[in-house]
């Protein structure tokens, strides 16, 4: 044990250890109460009207179409709904129903922790209250849960975390001394969907469950095995599989797949970052460096090396029913949807939620080993491991007052880092005008290529709002913009592969639109500025309305240079055809091509324009000069 207690209390012991690790996580966690809501949690509830409007009656749409504009998740936007009925906008309410989720994990972890190390370590069964109490401590006052409690778009981590661990529970006690308990199993089926319908990743919990279910199935006597029962894992693999499919129908990201050398370097590193998370004790962020971190090869390591052992472990868990082999198996199945092997879009590589769930089995491992210790060594271990994760607990709720003070822990911690540099410039210091202030963030970015393009877009925006201003001529604002965007298509490369660069990368462009728009409203006359916003329009914001109004105004003014004529008319052409203008889109088309020196790929839109109108004899001659070009 840990404590010497009393006799008649000594039962007791571990359930009060484990309600003082609880008092101590909610404490932390109340700090956070009346703080407003930040970044994502405008885009999931403050401004999701499709959500709030959304009536009792209708609440089978849930189930059937996304209530977000990116994920399907219908358990946590159905909590999201709830709250917003009872409660309206009030942030209190919605970390309130966090905290209160996050409180009904504890039994579950401790449930869970007591009957796996009986079924794995029954020779010291005894002291499966202990180490439930202990790992069950270690996950309330784990830093890495802070951002999933205190930050109201964590919700999805913590409902499918709260499932997660009813699946895995209900999943152990479907086991008997002779058979299977079909009950549990059942039920266990329902909470791994209501896992899934929370979160998406959730679906790694299946293989855990069809893992643990084939064991009790091997554990019986050769006579006693009944194949019927080899069904239960099959349907937990194929239940987790179906849902996986239904989500990615009804997901509005899709992102394309790249494999290859980085894409393995950029898995390791963050199942290295992600182990790191886990069982740190440090100072916490909202975005880590990943691949921009000068020790990621130090990750990349450490991501191997996790690998090997999780493969020894899991040989070790089948052969000998090892504990810890069991949780390092579990730990790399759970951070599997995180690590990038098919890149989604995401400003950090890694982020303390990601581990909502994995933090169980790296605590385990922690009381595991020291439980091999000398009873004062052991206790010394587990006391320690938890001062350092609750200091951190206790200190990062109060870096969620706002977006700005979240940006400021994230600068002060990673000073030369260029995500909450450029979220400092981008959000606060050039919506308040600061351009010098913004100058001096961009200068201490590490990242010489980020920070320039950066520099340039301060200079480019300041040019345009001020100096063409006050001047009352483009010119130096045409040419700052031009500067901007050959140092932004510097980083098109590295966006491709990196997440991080492709936020800033993806954002800077939508700043460079808005910058030509905003010139446009200063000088609509002016047709070097019509022409060059109505291009960026059609090619980057795709809002091909808006394109064709400056482009019809450029093409349409004697002042447009002749050698562009023709490549203005083709995305005229373009911008029409995509806001479905058919008779002119082909009217601009033909006239790009009687123009001197016309783009030919102007016949590839036509094609498209044929097809699109039904002309399927025409659409096959142009296609024929268009594949002549590809040629």
């Amino acid at each position: 044990m840990l404590i010497p207690f009393p006799p008649r209390v000594k039962p007791l012991a571990p359930v009060l250890l484990v309600l003082l690790g609880a008092i101590a996580a909610i404490s932390a966690y109340l700090q956070a109460l009346d703080f407003q809501f930040v970044s994502d949690d405008r885009i999931y509830i403050v401004e999701n009207q499709k959500l709030a409007s959304l009536s009792s009656v209708d609440l089978w749409r849930l189930f059937v179409e996304p209530y977000n504009p990116y994920e399907f998740l219908p358990l946590r936007d159905f909590s999201y709904w709830l709250d917003l009925s009872m409660h309206g906008l009030n942030p209190a309410a919605f970390r309130l129903h966090n905290i209160f989720l996050y409180v009904l994990c504890l039994p579950l972890v401790y449930g869970l922790t007591s009957a796996l190390w009986r079924y794995l370590r029954p020779s010291d069964a005894e002291n499966s209250p202990w180490i439930a109490a202990a790992v069950t401590v270690l996950f309330a006052i784990n830093p890495a849960h802070v951002e999933a409690v205190v930050w109201a778009s964590g919700r999805k981590d913590i409902l499918a975390g709260l499932f997660s661990l009813l699946a895995l529970w209900l999943a152990i006690k479907a086991r008997r001394v002779q058979g299977f308990s079909s009950g549990y199993a059942t039920a266990a089926l329902f909470a791994l969907a209501g896992a899934i319908l929370s979160k998406a990743t959730s679906v790694m919990i299946s293989p855990i469950i069809a893992i643990f279910w084939l064991l009790f199935w091997l554990d019986d006597l050769p006579t006693a095995r009944k194949r019927l029962l080899l069904v239960w894992p099959a349907v937990s693999l194929l239940l987790a599989g179906y849902m996986a499919v239904v989500f990615t129908a009804n997901s509005t990201i899709r992102e394309p797949v790249r494999f290859g050398t980085d894409g393995i370097v950029r898995a390791l590193t963050v199942l290295g970052d992600l182990l790191r998370l886990a069982v740190t004790p440090e100072s916490r962020h909202f975005f880590y460096p990943g691949l921009d971190d000068p020790n990621y090869k130090m990750m990349v390591v450490l991501g191997v090396s996790l690998l090997v052992f999780a493969v020894a472990g899991a040989v070790m868990f089948i052969r000998r029913r090892s504990l810890v082999g069991a949780a390092l198996g579990m730990f790399v199945l759970l951070c599997v949807p995180y690590m990038q092997l098919i890149p989604y879009r995401t400003p950090s590589l890694v982020v303390d939620r990601f581990v909502y769930l994995a933090v169980w089995p790296a605590a385990l491992i922690i009381v595991a080993f020291a439980w091999r210790c000398k009873p004062l060594v052991r206790n010394s271990i587990i006391v320690a491991v938890a001062l350092g994760w609750g200091l951190q607990t206790m200190e990062r709720p109060q870096d969620w007052q706002s977006s700005e003070t979240m940006i400021d822990a994230d600068l002060n911690g990673e000073p030369g880092y260029y995500m909450p540099a450029f979220q400092k410039i981008m959000w606060v210091q050039l919506k308040r005008g600061q351009f010098q202030q913004a100058r001096e963030t961009a200068g201490n970015i590490n990242d010489t290529a980020i920070g320039r393009s950066i520099i340039a877009l301060i200079d480019a925006k300041h040019a345009v709002q001020t100096e063409a201003a006050n001047a009352g001529n483009p010119s130096g604002a045409i040419s700052r913009l031009r500067d901007f965007e050959t140092a932004l298509a510097r980083l098109s490369g590295r966006s491709a592969v990196n997440p991080s660069v492709q936020y800033v990368w993806k954002y800077s462009r939508i700043e460079l639109v808005d910058q030509w728009k905003y010139l446009a409203d200063l000088f609509p006359e002016n047709i070097p500025v019509r022409l060059n916003t109505g291009m960026r329009l059609l090619h980057i914001d795709m809002d091909y309305d808006a394109a064709a109004v400056h482009l019809r105004a450029a093409t349409g003014s004697q002042l447009l240079p002749q050698y562009v004529r023709g490549s203005a008319l083709k995305d005229l052409g373009m911008a029409l055809l995509y806001s479905r203008h058919f008779a002119e889109a082909e009217a601009t088309l033909r006239a790009a091509l009687e123009e001197v020196s016309p783009d030919l790929q102007v016949h590839c839109l036509i094609e498209e324009l044929y097809r699109e109108t039904g002309r399927n004899e025409l659409s096959a001659s142009s296609g024929a000069i268009c594949r002549g070009l590809g040629k």
